[in-house]
């Protein structure tokens, strides 16, 4: 039996995107992660969930400037995500802002408290 990989199609729209990002990201290619969040904001600016996992992706390769901007405009399109918040947290943490990390923090401490 011959092992074929199979041919995986160009994502035609934000959600794609988002979905190989994340294939991306689980297998620590955070650049090739980063390019297919961006094209999914480019289709959707308004996704939440592309401006979070890119800056998760930020995160992980250190640029923590490009991280906590993605991560606040997920929060500012989404006041509820808990999960930014806790995101956002972390990464106020390493970028040695801990007044704000712990801000963060009980923000989404309280966010998922109230859920």
């Amino acid at each position: 039996m011959t092992f074929q990989r199979r041919h995986i199609e160009e994502p035609a729209d934000a959600a794609g995107f988002i979905d190989r990002g994340n294939r991306y990201g689980r297998n620590g290619v955070y650049h090739r992660a980063i390019e297919d969040y961006t094209k999914a904001i480019e289709l959707d600016p308004g996704s939440v969930d592309a401006y979070y996992c890119r800056g998760c992706s930020w995160y992980e390769v250190g640029k923590y400037n490009d991280a906590i901007a993605d991560l606040s405009r997920a929060i500012e399109l989404d006041p509820t995500a808990d999960f930014a918040y806790g995101q956002r947290a972390v990464v106020y943490l390493f970028d040695d802002q801990p007044e704000l990390a712990q801000a963060d923090q009980d923000r989404s401490d309280e966010l998922r408290a109230n859920k």
